[in-house]
């Protein structure tokens, strides 16, 4: 059974969770972009899209061991991360062939993840915190059909392959 985070560390948590998710992947894909390594930030060529992806899949899956190996912080963020980094990988895949959205697949698995958690133990204001996902999911989806990014299978289908795929994730190890 997985041991809930420590108030004491929770900062840290957030704050090495921040920076792995959102300063690190920017830094990156902008050093692309000043590179001309890729053209625009949208990726919307699908064959610039692989290398950022990429990225950002080490980035979760170093962020995993670290949160395993060495800060033994709690399992559950390890279990967070490494199936982050699997989706995104995954992500990666499909988009030798295909443009999928990650965004979608990211709102997609954050509904996975707490659905599976709300299976599992007990979330106060359960239903008020799956409605505020799913009002996000909503107008994720509606900005990246509005900005003509993504078809409305592209989109779709990332919300349903990053529900399935971290609700299952969850549900098995757990």
């Amino acid at each position: 059974m997985m041991q809930p985070l420590q108030k004491e560390s929770l900062l840290q948590v957030l704050s090495i969770i921040f920076i792995v998710t959102f300063i690190i992947p920017v830094i990156s894909i902008g050093t692309l972009r000043l590179s001309n390594f890729i053209t625009d930030l949208n990726l919307v060529d699908k064959k610039q899209r692989i290398t950022p992806f990429l990225f950002v899949t080490c980035f979760y899956g170093i962020s995993a061991y670290l949160f395993y190996a060495k800060l033994s912080i709690n399992n559950m963020i390890f279990l967070v991360f490494s199936t982050t980094a699997v989706l995104l990988f995954i992500l990666t895949i499909v988009t030798i062939f295909w443009k999928i959205s990650a965004h979608g697949a990211g709102i997609g698995g954050t509904i996975g993840f707490i659905l599976a958690l709300g299976m599992a133990y007990p979330i106060h204001h359960f239903a008020i915190v799956l409605a505020i996902l799913l009002i996000i999911a909503g107008l994720i989806v509606h900005s990246r059909l509005s900005l003509n990014t993504h078809s409305p299978l592209q989109v779709y289908a990332g919300v349903l392959l990053g529900a399935v795929f971290c609700f299952c994730s969850f549900i098995f190890f757990l």
